[in-house]
């Protein structure tokens, strides 16, 4: 899951951890430019063991509570890495993470009225680091928010975990400065105030949502998510049903039992332009899984892609509205998350 958005940063002492702000610590490294995310520690219940054609859908989850903090430093984030340690400080599985998002609460997402999730990390993602070339612009003081859902695969209780993210950013003074890229994400499901997996049917399927694109750009970089048989995801362009076309595939790489190891990250205007995208223009997700297990599997997919993308008019961005109605809808559910208090 690619989804892939600091103070002029000057050399000098590493920050302590400050106190918890909603069970969150934020620790700054302007030596090194990062951002440490530090939650827990939390007590995760027992899930149920793998076992053949039984996939994430049927797992045990566990959601933790919305953590709120306040973004440190102005600049461009362009890089995330997860570390995942139990109470001795031995370092633990990241299977254990089913997804962690990082929400900006200042900045809305083109397709949804609703908080930008700057950052995602799924189970089959692996750290996301792009070149200082590019960035997602970030300004201090911006309102944010972590959310973990636990994923704990194993028949045992695992006691004192904690989650810590390492985000790396570019300073102001960055020369050149980097180019600034804006997260997309697109789903199949209407995401606005409510959970975006779905029941997986037997056998092979597809399933699609159409988008009209406000603003032209290029693509930079493209992932996504799905769970255990998912067989890719496709984005198209079908403003003329005669001349459709695939504008990006993403592949999905799977074990003997169909359980998801990875989805490809792709990075095309890295040593490319990009992929063009046209205003105006209707574009297709398209996400597909195959479930050879006979029966259908409760709440057992997702499917959402996510790009990176340089928007023609950056000015143009829809504005934030917390008067909208799905905006409140949203943040009602964020809320109600918050009020689940899974920490010690």
């Amino acid at each position: 899951m690619l989804v892939l958005p600091l103070l002029l940063a000057i050399a000098g002492p590493v920050k302590p951890l400050a106190p918890k702000e909603h069970g969150l610590q934020v620790r700054v490294d302007s030596a090194r430019h990062t951002v440490v995310l530090r939650a827990g520690s939390y007590d995760l219940a027992p899930g149920m063991a793998d076992m053949p054609g039984m996939p994430m859908g049927m797992m045990q989850m566990d959601m933790s509570s919305l953590l709120r903090f306040t973004w440190p430093v102005t600049g461009w984030v362009r890089g995330v890495r997860l570390r995942i340690s139990d109470e001795s400080g031995k370092l633990l599985s990241r299977r254990l993470v089913h997804h962690i998002n990082v929400i900006n609460f200042g900045r809305r997402q083109l397709f949804y009225a609703i908080p930008e999730r700057m950052l995602a990390l799924g189970e089959e993602t692996e750290d996301i680091r792009v070149p200082a070339t590019v960035g997602i612009p970030v300004s201090a003081g911006m309102p944010m928010a972590v959310i973990v859902a636990w994923h704990n695969h194993t028949p045992t209780a695992i006691k004192g975990v904690s989650v810590e993210l390492t985000v790396e950013y570019s300073p102001t003074n960055m020369v050149p400065r980097p180019v600034s890229v804006l997260p997309v994400y697109l789903d199949v499901m209407n995401p606005v105030g409510r959970d975006v997996d779905f029941d997986l049917p037997a056998g092979p399927g597809k399933w699609i949502r159409d988008f009209k694109l406000p603003i032209g750009g290029r693509i930079i970089g493209v992932g996504g998510h799905e769970h255990d048989y998912g067989t890719g995801l496709i984005l198209q362009d079908v403003t003329d049903s005669a001349r459709k076309h695939d504008v990006v595939r993403v592949a999905t790489r799977l074990n003997a039992k169909g359980q998801l190891l990875s989805i490809e990250r792709l990075l095309p205007g890295i040593t490319g332009d990009g992929i063009r995208l046209q205003e105006g223009h209707t574009y297709r997700l398209i996400g597909s899984y195959n479930n050879p297990t006979g029966a259908a599997i409760d709440k057992g997919a997702m499917i959402h892609m996510a790009l990176l993308y340089v928007p023609d008019r950056a000015d143009q961005w829809p504005k934030l509205d917390p008067a909208d109605a799905d905006w409140q809808k949203d943040m009602a559910r964020l809320v109600a998350m918050g009020e689940i208090q899974q920490e010690k």
